[in-house]
């Protein structure tokens, strides 16, 4: 299970998305979907720790 819990990202004034929370239980699927430059690469970057948030924590068991 990975556990996001209020994450936001922001580049200077422009905020990508805030207070992101839930679960992603192992060996389920998800999709992400959204416009291009919604932050849906900046959100898979924070979850594999290649991109820092600007607030908030995703954990790992």
């Amino acid at each position: 299970m990975i556990g996001v819990r209020n994450i936001a990202k922001s580049f200077g004034a422009r905020t990508l998305f805030q207070d992101v929370s839930l679960e992603l239980l192992a060996g389920a699927r998800y999709g992400l979907v959204g416009a291009n430059g919604a932050g849906k690469t900046t959100f898979l970057e924070i979850l594999a720790g290649d991109e820092p948030a600007s607030d908030g924590t995703v954990t790992f068991p």
